[in-house]
């Protein structure tokens, strides 16, 4: 019996671009998705496989899309991960980020009120270490979703641009992006910019307008790469599920919720807001109970009438806010919440420091400790990086009044850490300047709105509250959005908002953060509801951003100015010392015992010495740092003629008196150095184990030390 060859189909094309080659296949991998694609650029392939629910909850009211980027080890040629399990475990920050990249990218894009479960799963096959993954994440996942035939408005692209030595890079690689001033991310179609993410070590407004300007350009160029791509492929087109309220319901709640009645939604902040909102969609389900008890009529349930509620309310406000330039809780478009300031709130911190705007509350701690105590960044792309600052965000349910539990660190949480960490990370002083790692931690404790953006500024006070001497102080604030716009997503009309709060968030279209300092930006992170914003409302932002962050600034630094002039009381002290590479293992000892004995006898100084000599020691008490020093110090220190030392009196013999030098030498007083006073028997002036001064005098070759007391 013979056995025949499985035909496989594949459909390839190449291409060569700005990032030198990219190639899209199927057919060969996870032929059961809905479609699989195997995306290559340079030698870094991923596998993009897309699968749509066919049978989703009919009470959803939005889309369940899901991005899932896995790591894996062995697209990089590594075992990866601890020795006890070495296989992938929990998803990575960078995995995590990874698909948030995709998904802020490729949400806007679906229709609305669909609510199929869409799960979109990129699988790393090779990796070469030397381009971001980011930009092939987002194309191929376009692509995916594209050639599944699920209606997507696409297709979408991205860019990555960097700045290096006055020249713009596109789709540089990692070696160049480590001196590059601009990190910037964009993902959008042609004419139009959906997502963004950067970090820029401080970067001007002109150069970061051209930067955007030169990605769109290369996008509009790339986006029929995709078009042509789907022009080989023979698809079906998928029945897709809306869950939109009929515009019987929409109308029969807007005559229940008149906009007299609405009026009432508008002067308030986010709790006495959200307290009207569940009023008034438990007053339009209850006036609907018999619409919705009618089994004949069957647009009507609870889950559209509610829909409905949100619908007029969304309508309602944005209309008002674009024609009469008044927002949700009055403010002018420009105008920023009031602000709250405290630093230095719990004296058993090493820096602290409250932050308060509008409904947002932020609390920041900073925490210091030695050079060794350094994150170790081991996971796909990353071979033991050690990472000196870091930033945690915490958003905990009491945040927003949810009565439920804390559990694990959410996607939201890594993907806010990450900007406020990128935002503050140009200004950290170098390692030479400052040796701490420092660990700051964000926790929410009220959201109102762009609680990121109050991370960024809680830590920077935080960490001048702990002394760290920051380059510059950080600001932040998030830009909103409220357009008219028409069903293909072209603005017809549109009204930028400072200081974006939650229930514009919510209601409206587009939320732009924007950090920097007083000079220039380091941080930006785009997401918008619209299937793109053009470039004139991206430059608009920035430029009020810019300026609007700034008083914010202002109003911080009223709090505290500079860094504190030294750590706190409970804070660690370094001393840091320069010794002779040559000596380390003097100091180390073999088996570490040498090392171990100065961290015991000293009360537990933590000691890291690095290959070029340089040897920080940390400790809460200066006194046995101080204990460390002369411990180590005795231990370098080579003998020469002239040096003075106290010396233990070992031996006293009637030619001398024998002495205990540093480097456990031996020297020997001759009575001859002794003077006249000092007449034999010597036992008479000299007792074993009293210190005295003595100044070494001569070394002979065999390594004998003289010495005399020392005048």
């Amino acid at each position: 019996m013979s056995i025949t060859k499985k035909d496989v189909k594949v459909i390839a094309q190449s291409f060569d671009r700005a990032w030198k080659s990219l190639s899209f296949e199927t057919g060969k991998l996870a032929v059961q998705a809905d479609f699989s694609l195997k995306i290559q650029m340079w030698e870094n392939e991923l596998l993009c496989s897309t699968v749509m629910e066919k049978n989703p909850r009919e009470w959803m009211d939005f889309l369940p899309l899901m991005i899932d980027f896995r790591d894996s080890y062995s697209a990089a040629g590594r075992l990866g991960w601890a020795a006890y399990r070495r296989r992938e475990w929990r998803p990575s920050d960078q995995a995590v980020l990874y698909s948030r990249l995709v998904d802020r990218a490729l949400r806007p894009m679906f229709p609305k009120w669909m609510i199929n479960d869409v799960v979109v799963t990129i699988s790393p096959l090779a990796l070469d270490q030397d381009a971001d993954l980011g930009i092939m994440c987002i194309v191929g996942s376009s692509l995916s979703v594209l050639a599944s035939w699920i209606p997507f408005d696409g297709p979408v692209w991205a860019a990555q641009i960097g700045y290096l030595d006055g020249q713009f890079i596109v789709n540089p690689t990692k070696e160049q992006l480590k001196t590059s001033l601009l990190n910037l991310v964009v993902a959008g179609k042609k004419g139009s910019i959906n997502m963004i993410e950067c970090e820029a070590n401080e970067v001007p407004e002109d150069i970061l307008k051209q930067a955007f300007v030169l990605w769109q350009q290369a996008i509009d160029e790339s986006c029929e790469i995709q078009n042509n791509y789907l022009k080989l492929l023979s698809i079906v087109p998928q029945e897709v599920t809306f869950n939109k309220p009929s515009d019987e319901v929409i109308a029969y709640v807007s005559n229940i919720l008149t906009a007299d009645k609405l009026q009432a939604l508008t002067g308030n902040s986010k709790v006495p807001f959200n307290t009207l909102f569940s009023q008034y969609e438990k007053e339009a389900i209850e006036i609907s109970r018999d619409k919705i008890e009618d089994e004949t009529l069957e647009d009507f349930t609870e889950w559209k009438v509610k829909m409905a509620v949100f619908y007029a309310i969304k309508h309602f406000l944005r209309h008002r806010t674009l024609e009469t330039w008044k927002r949700i809780d009055d403010r002018d478009i420009k105008e920023i919440r009031s602000l709250y300031c405290e630093v230095g709130m719990f004296p058993r911190t090493h820096g602290t420091w409250l932050f308060r705007r509008g409904d947002t509350q932020v609390l920041s701690t900073v925490t210091l400790w030695g050079p060794g105590d350094y994150l170790i960044i081991d996971d796909m792309e990353n071979d033991y990086i050690k990472q000196r600052y870091m930033h945690h965000y915490n958003f905990p349910p009491f945040s927003v009044g949810d009565a439920k539990a804390i559990r694990g660190t959410g996607r939201r949480e890594i993907g806010h850490g990450r900007l406020a960490e990128k935002a503050l990370e140009p200004m950290i002083p170098a390692k030479e300047d400052f040796p701490y790692t420092i660990r700051v931690v964000s926790d929410c404790l009220g959201s109102g709105g762009s609680t990121s953006m109050g991370s960024v500024c809680g830590s920077t006070l935080a960490l001048m509250d702990a002394w760290v001497p920051l380059k510059k102080p950080v600001a932040g604030i998030a830009m909103g959005l409220m357009t008219e716009h028409q069903e293909d997503g072209t603005i017809t009309k549109h009204m930028v908002l400072n200081d974006l709060m939650a229930t514009e968030d919510f209601m409206g279209d587009m939320d732009f953060k924007v950090a920097g300092t007083r000079e220039w930006v380091t941080a930006i992170q785009l997401d918008t509801k619209l299937k793109g914003i053009t470039m004139d409302i991206v430059h608009e932002t920035i430029t009020r951003a810019c300026d609007w962050y700034k008083e914010i600034m202002d109003f911080m630094l009223e709090t505290i100015s500079a860094p504190r002039t030294a750590v706190g009381t409970y804070a660690p002290k370094i001393h840091t010392m320069k010794i002779n590479p040559d000596k380390i293992k003097e100091v180390i000892g073999k088996w570490w015992d040498v090392i171990n004995k100065i961290i015991e006898e000293s009360g537990g100084v933590k000691i890291d010495l690095s290959d070029d000599g340089m040897c920080f020691i940390t400790h809460q008490d200066q006194k046995s740092i101080d204990k460390a020093v002369e411990m180590i110090t005795e231990i370098i220190t080579d003998l020469e003629v002239g040096q003075t030392f106290d010396a233990k009196i070992t031996r006293v013999e009637d030619y001398g008196v024998f002495v205990q030098l540093p480097k456990k030498k031996m020297g020997l007083c001759h009575v001859s150095q002794l003077g006249q006073k000092f007449t034999p028997p010597l036992s008479n002036h000299f007792k074993i184990g009293a210190n005295i001064k003595v100044t070494i005098t001569g070394i002979d070759p065999t390594g004998k030390i003289w010495c005399k007391i020392a005048s």
